[in-house]
């Protein structure tokens, strides 16, 4: 009977070695990390910095800091507010991992599988993510140089369509400033010119040359003419506008949209500018009242008003002068607008001059369209095709050309003109 008490002993002993054996690491750890410093922690609250006991003396101070009177009143307030929503959380979460929902099974082990994973395991994990050249920062790297690389394009692009655009803005008022003294030098010496040149054409040539250049004086001082009436009707409508929409410049900005209703293309834009930008100052609705006023004038000045003027003055048809403007944009852009009408109607001089001298038809006519005029007849009842290309008789009699005439061409020209039968007499 005792052998067998002794053997149950030793056997109880023998379990509780062993269990001490698999329990001395962990309780050895709890002692080292968690009672010790608990320990130390108690020691030094009692304590002042020499070693000396002090009581509550410690306690009684920390209480009376409002430093950590306020630390302490936020932690009762962030835990008067987060200990309940984690407690509601927890238990809808636990609800819901308990009810018929699609995906169960899947949520659950979405929601489940950080329990089941080592602390240790979750640190490493979050340090290879957050490492220097760890998976986050090669993300956001490559991010940031997508970012980066988007912003240049079109930082670049945006940077290189306004130089573009400053540059033509400049090419445009270089070219429209040296096309004005290039008109000045030539209006200064066009007949001497003209003299020269039919010099070096030869006598033969002389006064089919000397013509041409007068079709094209004429045309020219007629598209001239046209251009004022049509800087006039725009500077009016726009003042008028402006006026009536209560703009505060009106008078200031119809008098600057005349003057800029020379300069072609950019001349009109400029003066809608600064009609929207001042009327900004009174406010958004004046300065879109600005706008549609000063589009809606420019328009009616150029594609409705100015095709009729410059039939009368220029003798050309409204649409062969829109042609014309059309070909002439696409040809030489915004100088090719600005010529296009003088040189369609100089065209039109030239083609009536050839084809009445050559075939001797007359295609001038006073009821016709393109070709409309007055009919200058020979006395014999043939065409005169000088003064049906000129459209006016008396053309070379104030007209600066008549010094580019020799004496025999323009003593033939005078008395070829007063030979003629005019039908309007």
């Amino acid at each position: 009977m005792k052998t067998k008490r002794q053997t149950r002993f030793s056997v109880k002993m023998k379990d509780f070695l062993r269990s001490l054996c698999f329990l001395s690491p962990s309780f050895l750890g709890v002692c080292l990390f968690f009672i010790a410093p608990f320990g130390v922690v108690i020691y030094y609250s009692v304590t002042d910095p020499a070693g000396a006991f002090t009581g509550l003396e410690n306690f009684i101070t920390l209480i009376k800091n409002p430093i950590f009177r306020l630390a302490a009143k936020n932690t009762a307030t962030f835990s008067a507010i987060a200990v309940p929503l984690a407690v509601i959380l927890a238990i809808v979460l636990a609800l819901m991992l308990e009810c018929r929902i699609p995906l169960k099974s899947q949520f659950r082990t979405f929601f489940l599988s950080p329990m089941m994973v080592p602390v240790a395991s979750i640190v490493l994990i979050w340090q290879v993510l957050f490492n220097n050249n760890g998976t986050v920062n090669q993300l956001v790297s490559a991010l940031s140089s997508t970012g980066l690389s988007m912003a240049s394009d079109l930082a670049r692009q945006i940077s290189t369509g306004l130089v573009e655009n400053i540059s033509s803005m400049v090419t445009d008022f270089t070219t429209v400033f040296l096309g004005l003294v290039l008109a000045y030098w030539v209006a200064k010496d066009y007949p001497l010119m003209a003299r020269e040149l039919a010099v070096i054409v030869g006598p033969r040539h002389s006064r089919d040359v000397t013509l041409m250049l007068a079709v094209l004086s004429r045309s020219t001082g007629g598209y001239m003419f046209g251009t004022l009436v049509t800087s006039v009707a725009n500077g009016l409508m726009v003042a008028a506008g402006l006026a009536a929409a209560g703009h505060p410049y009106a008078a200031l900005l119809g008098a600057l949209t005349f003057v800029m209703h020379f300069v072609p293309v950019i001349g009109p834009m400029v003066s809608c500018l600064l009609s929207v930008l001042l009327g900004l100052f009174v406010g958004p609705g004046l300065a879109f009242a600005a706008l549609v006023i000063t589009v809606v004038a420019q328009n009616i000045a150029d594609n409705v008003l100015s095709p009729v003027v410059m039939q009368r003055s220029v003798q050309i048809h409204p649409a062969l002068s829109l042609v014309g403007i059309i070909v002439g944009g696409c040809l030489g852009g915004a100088l090719g607008m600005v010529l296009a009408v003088p040189l369609t109607a100089a065209i039109r001089g030239f083609f009536v001059y050839f084809f009445e001298t050559r075939t001797g038809r007359q295609i001038v006519s006073s009821t016709g369209a393109l070709f409309r005029g007055t009919e200058y007849k020979e006395p014999d009842g043939s065409p005169c095709p000088e003064l049906d290309a000129l459209d006016d008789a008396t053309f070379f009699e104030g007209s600066r050309l008549r010094g580019a005439l020799s004496e025999e061409d323009r003593a033939a020209v005078e008395g070829h003109a007063a030979g003629l039968v005019d039908p309007r007499k």
